[in-house]
């Protein structure tokens, strides 16, 4: 066991009790599944728990191996959770914790383990030394004898008091549950900046944090050709680059197995694991090599870099109309716009060089691949304008007046995309304004 664990946590020891259990004494690589994910969780290594780990580790496949294309942990993943519910249900139903795998998720989660109430039996209604029917019922088969007049009247005395009983009731509970409605606290509705982040970090899906792979620059510096993520997740192309610049010292492995990002991503990931909302999700954050195609699917994704230095940004180009392109003739990333609209320019270059130029930065927020969550594309043409793009995005106050100003009538927020700009001061964008913006009915 990993000594950054105590002996003592009484997580730990659960997690022993359940794999010493008869429910998994015939399972050995579910108990190894298990053991190992909640090694990392409770020595705080949450943030390596991802698919090809546990499939390195616990299942035995080689470094490298692709999850998109062997599915042997979530198949695992699915019984594991099956037999953690048998297990709490039986055995485990009277622990005080209980450990749950969220779906689509591998890092485990303890939990208190709280055993539904009994149903309390219903009351009877108490019996009375007489029932005094409506006056209007009428038994089907006896026939009353005559009464006197008398009689009738203390008979007419009693329904009306029974009627007015009802009414009087009536009116009580009519008035009490007016009175419940005025005292009830309104619930407050959430700014539309909080709105948004709790959609992309929403408790029910992990979402995965992707900075960009800025070796991809380098490689495409080198070969002078765009690497598309076909070729991306084939690692053997990656291996077998056809360099045509002199790179004497530098051998294709080397770059295949490099892994770049840039400050202004890192600095974006830091800042996103400031947003409160994120506290209450599941959250990774992976390097773009190492996603899988399973992930890309199943996961709200927050990709950081534009097509070139983040080829998952393919998959979601085509329903997009603001893109990063790298213009090859001036050696300049530029954003295309698809479809101008009237004031609009096709493209927005990146402006003349030298301290002063134009930096350009692009907010995305479109559906999942499934259709189920969200994903968030932030990208610019240059690291100042990938930091234009994180300012805007983590200054509330800014966000939230764009956020009311494309908001539904309902309230809800529709997808959308955002083109920034702002003069670059020495690599600082201090000031910056929208260009243009489109959203998603």
């Amino acid at each position: 066991m990993n000594a950054a664990v105590p002996e003592s946590d009484p997580r730990w020891q659960l997690t022993l009790e359940v794999v010493n259990s008869p429910a998994f004494e015939r399972s050995p690589r579910l108990r190894a599944f298990l053991l190992f994910i909640c090694e990392l969780e409770l020595s705080g290594r949450r943030l390596e728990i991802n698919e090809q780990l546990i499939g390195i580790h616990v299942f035995g496949r080689a470094p490298g191996y692709n999850p998109g294309d062997d599915s042997i942990v979530r198949s695992q993943a699915r019984l594991l959770r099956q037999r953690l519910e048998e297990y709490f249900r039986s055995a485990g139903r009277t622990a005080a914790m209980r450990i749950e795998i969220p779906k689509g998720s591998y890092v485990p989660f303890f939990e208190a383990n709280v055993e539904p109430e009994p149903v309390a039996a219903a009351v009877p209604p108490p019996v009375t030394s007489r029932i005094e029917p409506p006056p209007s019922f009428e038994p089907p088969i006896h026939i009353p004898p005559p009464v006197s007049s008398a009689t009738e009247e203390v008979r007419s005395r009693k329904s009306g008091r029974w009627i007015l009983g009802v009414i009087a009731l009536l009116v009580f509970i009519g008035a009490a549950i007016s009175l419940t409605r005025i005292l009830r606290p309104h619930a407050q509705p959430q700014d539309l900046e909080t709105r948004f982040w709790s959609r992309l970090f929403d408790p029910s899906r992990r979402a995965v944090i992707v900075p960009a792979d800025s070796t991809l620059i380098l490689i495409e510096e080198l070969t002078e050709k765009p690497v598309n993520l076909a070729h991306y997740l084939n690692h053997d192309d990656l291996r077998s680059l056809d360099l045509l610049r002199s790179t004497a010292a530098i051998h294709p492995g080397d770059l295949e197995s490099s892994q770049y990002t840039s400050m202004a991503d890192l600095n974006l990931v830091a800042r996103l694991m400031t947003v409160p909302e994120l506290s209450r999700s599941r959250v990774q954050v992976r390097y773009a090599r190492e996603l899988s195609m399973s992930d890309a699917k199943e996961d709200n994704l927050i990709l950081i870099g534009g097509e070139r230095a983040n080829p998952w940004v393919e998959l979601f180009a085509p329903g997009m109309n603001f893109a990063v392109d790298y213009n090859w003739s001036t050696r300049q990333n530029t954003v295309v716009n698809k479809a101008p609209h009237s004031g609009e320019s096709a493209t927005y270059a990146e402006g003349p060089d030298g301290p002063q130029s134009s930096a350009y930065g692009l907010i995305a927020f479109q559906p999942s691949l499934d259709h189920q969550g969200d994903t968030l594309l932030v990208s610019g043409t240059t690291s100042a304008g990938t930091q234009l793009a994180a300012d805007f995005l983590l200054n509330a106050r800014t966000l939230d007046q764009f956020l009311q100003s494309i908001a539904k009538p309902d309230g809800s927020i529709p997808h959308f995309e955002l083109l920034l700009v702002g003069r670059n001061l020495g690599g600082s964008v201090p000031t910056w304004s929208i260009v243009a913006y489109r959203t998603k009915t």
